[in-house]
């Protein structure tokens, strides 16, 4: 007779439901808070421990997605969506069982060995690593095919404020933050300047160089602005203004990035006022 250990089964689920519900945002381009990721997460661990010893009800596939449906609920909330992010953590999880099916078969283990109270942390690990690399190449190399020199809607809100501009979708984009490495949109200042409080815009218009101006905008009171590095093919690179918008949605999808300030205008006469990476 198996023994099953409650705390191990709770601990695994947690992990892999907390990752697998991080990958669903991150492919769908959702901003999602962690404190949720980690109560569905600890929602779906409990769930694992009362199915392990439960009996065949809560072990049942209409239960299983009941509680799937409820993750993606806490996670990404109760909306037009929910149905379309549920659909893809379905997928995702599915696709991961396989996965790590798959890797127990080659170990010679059969099926029993892929049961997630026999795989070890350290193998879980390993397994969702190389499942995490594949999906999101499989993604990027999709999405950069189909979107690269494209143009696409981006609504920008800040303080209370929203712009739409025009966003060209540019693969050789590949600005990040130093900080958490978040993608970086890069838009002409006359395009966010109505998101900007006026002090701000005057200060970065007067500013061009973006070193005087971060001063400047610190010396002000003016807070929300940091530096973000890049170089250019021609330039030897620079700083450019940046700041982290409340939200973004590029063509009706979340998106989540920051957002460089460019003072000399990107894509002026080419028809976009920004340019965002994919």
């Amino acid at each position: 007779m198996k023994v099953i250990y409650a705390d191990e089964v709770f601990l695994l689920n947690l992990l892999v439901d907390y990752l697998l519900l991080l990958v669903t945002a991150r492919l769908a381009g959702c901003a999602v808070k962690r404190r949720r990721l980690w109560a569905a997460a600890a929602s779906g661990g409990l769930y694992a421990v009362g199915a392990a010893v439960g009996g065949k009800l809560l072990s049942s596939l209409a239960v299983k997605l009941l509680m799937g449906g409820l993750m993606a609920a806490v996670v990404f909330g109760v909306s037009a969506r929910l149905a379309r992010m549920a659909l893809l953590f379905f997928s995702l999880s599915a696709a991961f069982a396989g996965a790590v099916m798959a890797g127990a078969m080659i170990r010679g283990e059969g099926v029993e060995g892929a049961y997630m109270g026999n795989v070890s942390p350290v193998s879980l690990l390993a397994a969702f690593a190389a499942f995490y690399a594949l999906i999101t190449a499989a993604f990027s190399s999709l999405t950069r095919r189909k979107l690269n020199g494209g143009t696409a809607r981006l609504a920008l809100t800040w303080g209370g404020r929203t712009v739409t501009v025009t966003a060209l979708l540019d693969t050789g984009n590949s600005l990040r933050t130093p900080s958490g490495g978040l993608p970086v949109t890069v838009c002409a200042l006359d395009a966010v300047e109505p998101l900007l409080p006026k002090e701000a815009a005057a200060i970065l218009r007067r500013e061009p160089d973006a070193s005087a101006a971060l001063l400047a905008l610190s010396r002000a009171g003016i807070t929300g602005f940091f530096p973000v590095p890049y170089a250019a093919v021609g330039n030897p690179g620079g700083l450019l203004a940046a700041f982290r918008p409340d939200g973004a949605r590029l063509g009706g999808r979340e998106l989540v990035c920051a957002v460089a300030v460019d003072t000399a205008g990107a894509g002026q006469g080419q028809g976009y006022t920004a340019i965002v990476g994919v």
